[in-house]
């Protein structure tokens, strides 16, 4: 058996999602450390397991020398290249999210699984463990346990609404989100927006001091709504209702929320595609309008 090191990208949606494989390899018997700046903040909702916090580009051999592999989701960073290019001192498994001949050189099939855009990480993840090492990983746990004391959906009518996200051009407009939470009010339902401690005085949400304290909220609430960030992902995994607001089809195919299936709005098809990227990206979610989400409320989350 094998000690892996598992090193996530940075998002909290890829920690969890990269947790697929520590879980299940550790099911093999192999010991597993994973790399993240978050996971370690789950606390009670992943318990016995070992994180460290991602490692420095200038430490990667000495961080590494005590492991007998790598398993690597290729971010396209600086630091996923050099750790590759560790492979003739140490086995370097690798799920590369985007690949590109051109970017990346030619695959090595025993190591190297790429992604497929049409299906989601969660998926992916499970067909890379397939793929590379031979295991079945179809129910894609990743060991997110509830504590002890925890009511699922206690508060059913209680609507969590995550407005922001790591980018701000990923993010639907805030009054918007303030008219859909106005709506849910006066509709009997209690929404309550959810963010880092650091974004909480703009938006009068609770504190939580931790991702343990967030995972817990979410575990009680009756549905959620949000960018595509890190708390959908929880809320997917939880198996609570949910709404995720994306900019595009294409990435939301690969970066949908993948375990429990919820509802991604993104601009309607008749909107241009405009040339440049990042117009689209800015412009198109200001497109989404408030009926369409209430609409999609209405279908998908909220208990009548």
């Amino acid at each position: 058996m094998a000690h892996f090191a598992i090193i996530c990208a940075s998002g909290i949606g890829d920690a969890l999602i990269l947790q697929i494989a520590s879980y299940y390899l550790t099911l093999e018997g192999h010991q597993t450390t994973t790399f993240s700046n978050h996971l370690h903040l789950f606390g009670a909702w992943l318990p016995k397991k070992t994180f460290h916090c991602q490692p420095l580009l200038n430490q990667l051999e000495s961080t590494f020398t005590p492991f007998d592999a790598i398993l690597l989701q290729h971010d396209n960073t600086p630091k996923a290249q050099a750790i590759i290019s560790l492979r003739p001192k140490i086995p370097v498994y690798s799920f590369y999210t985007n690949y590109r001949l051109n970017k990346h050189g030619p695959l090595i099939p025993e190591y190297d699984f790429p992604f497929d855009d049409n299906l989601s990480m969660v998926a992916n993840v499970a067909a890379g463990l397939k793929a590379l090492f031979s295991i079945d990983a179809a129910e894609c746990k990743n060991g997110l346990t509830p504590p002890p004391g925890l009511l699922f959906k206690k508060h059913p009518k209680r609507i969590a609404i995550h407005p922001t996200s790591s980018f701000p051009t990923k993010n639907w407009p805030r009054e918007k989100f303030l008219k859909i939470a106005s709506w849910l009010t006066k509709n009997g339902y209690d929404p309550v927006f959810v963010t880092a401690p650091s974004e909480r005085s703009e938006w009068s949400a609770p504190l939580f001091s931790s991702l343990e304290e967030l995972t817990s909220f979410l575990y009680e609430s009756g549905g959620f709504l949000g960018n595509d960030s890190g708390p959908g992902h929880i809320a997917s995994y939880l198996k609570i209702p949910h709404i995720i607001i994306g900019s595009q089809e294409k990435n939301m195919r690969l970066w949908r929320p993948g375990w429990h299936p919820g509802h991604i709005v993104i601009p309607a098809r008749w909107i241009p595609n405009w040339k440049w990227l990042k117009l689209r990206d800015k412009k198109g979610k200001h497109l989404i309008t408030t009926n369409k989400i209430i609409k999609t409320l209405k279908e998908s989350v909220l208990i009548k």
